[in-house]
C-alpha cells in the first residue's frame, strides 16, 4: 500500500491513498518542483605582502621537528613546560572541549542516516477512506529517514567540522599561549633571582662603606655628611633588595599556577649557576613567509568561522524548501480494523514516502537566511582584518626579537668585561694599590650594571618567546600534539 503524507505541525496529519501512483514517482516530481538549496564557497584569499621587510630568507624555528624552547639548552625550563603541558588547567579543559565537538560532529553525520527505534505502546487513530477508528496496542519497529537533496545536510556536516576546527585551533593556541607564557615568567624568575644574588653584594659592599665612614668619622678623617649618605645609600639597597625578594617569589608563584603545581620546584628556590647566561644556541634572525602565518591558530579559526557560517546559510536556505522523506515500520498489532471489519492479532507493515513543505510563516525562514547571509558576510571581513593583523604582530614580534638579540650579543659581551673588572679589583684590593673603599664602590657598581644584564635576558627570551608563538603553524602543532593531558584530581 503506497501513502503519501502531508505533515501539518506536530500532530494532524493528512493521509493519501497512492495505490495506483508510484511512490518513487512523488519524490522525483517532488525534486522537480524545488530548486536545492547549496552551502557557498566564498573565497578567501587576502592581499598580503609576498616578502617579509626584515629578512628575505624563512629561517623559522618553528618548522624544526625540536621544540623551540628546547634550543636554549636549559633543563629545568624543559621540565617547568613538560609539567605545564601535563598539567595545566586551561590546556586540559580546551582537550575536553576538542573531544566534545569531535563526538558532536559523529553525531551530526549519524542523524544523516535512517533511524530505527522499538515500539511499545497504544495505537489510537481515526482511519481514513472507508476504514473505522481504531484502538489497538503495537510492539514493532519503525524507520524514517529525511532524503539528502537540500544543502542542508551539507550545512550541518560543515558547521560540525567547523566546531572540530575551532576546538583543534583553541586547543594549539592554549598550548602555545601556555608554552610562551610559562617560558617569559621563567626568564622573570632567572631575572629576578639573578637580580637578587646582585643586590645581596651591593648591600654587603654598601654595608662596608658605611662601616669605614663610621670609624673614619672617629678619628676625623671623614665628616657626618658622608656617613649619612652612606647610610641612605645602604637603606636604598636593602630596600631594593626587599622588593626584588618579593618579586622573585610573585614569579614562583605564578609558575606553580601555571604547571598546576601546589609547591615550587627545588630547582626554582636554588638555581645551581652563579651567574645567568642564556644560551643562545647560535638561533639565527626570524623571518618568515606568509603562507606560514596563514597556519597560525586565530586564521585558522577565523577560516572555521567562515566555513560555519557558510553551513549556517545553506541550512537556513534548506528550510525554505519541502523536506522529502520515508517511513517504514514493521509492527504486530492487537487489533486490526480493515474495511469495517476487524481481526485480532496481526501484522502490520508499511513503507511510503513524506512531504512537507513551509506555506506561510510571516517570512521567519526569510529572515533568518537573510541573517546567516549577513553573518557569512561579517565573518569574511572578521577573517581579512584577521590575517592582516596576524602578519602585522608577527612583523613586529620578529623585528623586536631581531632588535634584541644584536643587543644580547653585546650584553653577553660587556658581562665578560665586567667579570674581567671584577678579578681586577680583586687583585688592586690585595696587592695594596686599591684602597677597601674604592675597591667596594668598584664592586657595588659592577653589579649594578649585572642589574641591567639580568634584565636585558629577561627581556630576550620574552621576545624569543613572542616570536615562536605569533609564527604558530597549526599543520606543525596537530603533528606534535601530545596525547590528553593528566587527568585532574
Amino acid at each position: 500500500m503506497g501513502v503519501l503524507m502531508f505533515s501539518c505541525g506536530h500532530k494532524n496529519r493528512i493521509y493519501i491513498n497512492t495505490d495506483k501512483v508510484s511512490s518513487l514517482a512523488i519524490v522525483f516530481l517532488s525534486l522537480a518542483l524545488v530548486a536545492c538549496g547549496s552551502v557557498p564557497h566564498p573565497d578567501l584569499n587576502v592581499k598580503t605582502p609576498s616578502a617579509w621587510r626584515n629578512s628575505a630568507v624563512s629561517t623559522s624555528t618553528s618548522a624544526s621537528n625540536e621544540a623551540w624552547w628546547t634550543a636554549l639548552k636549559d633543563p629545568v625550563l624543559n621540565d617547568a613546560v613538560e609539567l605545564a603541558l601535563k598539567n595545566n588547567l586551561n590546556v586540559a579543559q580546551s582537550y575536553e572541549r576538542l573531544n566534545s565537538e569531535r563526538a558532536l560532529e559523529k553525531a551530526t553525520l549519524a542523524s544523516h542516516k535512517p533511524k530505527f527505534g522499538l515500539y511499545l505502546g497504544p495505537n489510537s487513530s481515526v482511519a481514513f477512506g472507508n476504514y473505522r477508528s481504531s484502538s489497538a496496542y503495537l510492539l514493532g519497529f519503525d524507520f524514517n529517514w529525511e532524503i539528502p537533496y537540500t544543502s542542508k545536510k551539507e550545512g550541518e556536516r560543515n558547521m560540525a567540522q567547523a566546531n572540530v576546527d575551532v576546538a583543534a585551533a583553541s586547543t594549539i593556541a592554549a598550548k602555545t599561549s601556555l608554552i610562551a607564557e610559562v617560558v617569559r615568567v621563567y626568564g622573570e624568575l632567572r631575572a629576578a633571582d639573578q637580580k637578587v644574588q646582585s643586590l645581596k653584594k651591593i648591600v654587603a659592599y654598601n654595608q662596608g662603606i658605611y662601616e669605614m665612614f663610621e670609624r673614619s668619622v672617629d678619628v676625623g678623617a671623614a665628616s657626618q655628611q658622608d656617613v649619612m649618605e652612606a647610610r641612605s645609600r645602604l637603606i636604598e639597597a636593602d630596600s631594593a633588595l626587599s622588593e626584588m625578594n618579593a618579586i622573585r617569589e610573585s614569579s614562583i608563584q605564578r609558575l606553580d599556577v601555571l604547571c598546576g603545581l601546589e609547591a615550587p620546584l627545588s630547582a626554582w628556590l636554588n638555581f645551581s649557576a652563579p651567574s645567568w647566561q642564556i644560551e643562545r644556541a647560535q638561533l639565527p634572525p626570524f623571518a618568515v613567509p606568509v603562507d606560514v602565518i596563514m597556519q597560525r591558530p586565530d586564521v585558522q579559526t577565523a577560516v572555521a568561522g567562515i566555513m560555519h557560517a557558510a553551513g549556517a546559510v545553506g541550512v537556513s536556505d534548506a528550510e525554505l524548501y519541502p523536506k522529502i522523506g520515508l517511513e517504514g515500520a514493521v509492527l504486530y498489532s492487537g487489533t486490526i480494523v480493515r474495511n469495517g471489519s476487524t481481526a485480532k492479532d496481526g501484522i502490520i507493515n508499511f513503507i511510503a514516502p513524506s512531504l512537507r513543505f513551509p506555506i506561510w510563516d510571516w517570512g521567519m525562514l526569510r529572515e533568518q537566511k537573510n541573517a546567516s547571509e549577513a553573518e557569512l558576510r561579517r565573518s569574511i571581513l572578521s577573517y581579512r582584518d584577521i590575517v592582516l593583523q596576524a602578519i602585522a604582530e608577527t612583523e613586529i614580534t620578529i623585528a623586536n626579537f631581531n632588535a634584541m638579540d644584536e643587543r644580547i650579543v653585546r650584553t653577553a659581551k660587556e658581562a665578560l668585561d665586567l667579570e674581567e673588572a671584577a678579578k681586577r679589583n680583586k687583585v688592586g684590593l690585595n696587592k695594596g694599590y686599591l684602597s677597601p673603599l674604592e675597591a667596594f664602590r668598584g664592586q657595588a657598581k659592577l653589579q649594578e650594571r649585572k642589574l641591567v644584564h639580568a634584565d636585558e635576558q629577561s627581556a630576550w627570551l620574552a621576545a624569543f618567546a613572542a616570536a615562536n608563538k605569533a609564527q604558530t603553524n597549526m599543520t606543525i602543532e596537530k603533528a606534535r600534539m601530545a596525547q590528553k593531558p593528566a587527568a585532574v584530581k
